[in-house]
């Protein structure tokens, strides 16, 4: 830190002894109240951090929150969807088999069909 500088008027009506002592007196008075300004800054800050911390973790414990209820509202449309689609796809099979059994019913009447034209001319 400077030195503080007394002014030579000052220095001439005081003295050079008193004028040194009074340097040293506004210089250790600085120092002083760097001190203590350091010393509230510090206590201030470390509320402020306090403070700051609090609001973060009210903060996250929110965001936890809504994030399991966006997930579990995923979860619920997602198991919505499925059993949509696994019911659609249980009638798609029934759909398949019915047009499967048609299918085979026209084949085999076909084939009949066909085979009494064949053994018409046989009798």
């Amino acid at each position: 830190m400077p030195r503080t500088t007394i002014s030579v008027r000052l220095r001439e009506r005081l003295g050079e002894d008193a004028s040194e002592d009074l340097a040293l007196a506004i210089d250790g008075a600085k120092g002083d109240m760097i001190a203590i300004c350091q010393e509230k800054f510090e206590a201030r800050l470390t509320v402020v951090a306090s403070e700051l911390r609090q609001d973060m973790t009210k903060l996250d414990a929110n965001l936890r929150v809504t994030m399991a209820d966006g997930f579990s509202a995923v979860r619920k449309e997602m198991s919505d969807g499925f059993s949509a689609l696994r019911k659609e796809m249980s009638e798609m099979r029934v759909d398949m088999i019915r047009a499967s059994v048609l299918f085979w019913l026209g084949q085999f009447a076909a084939l009949v069909v066909a085979l009494n034209y064949m053994l018409r001319g046989l009798r």
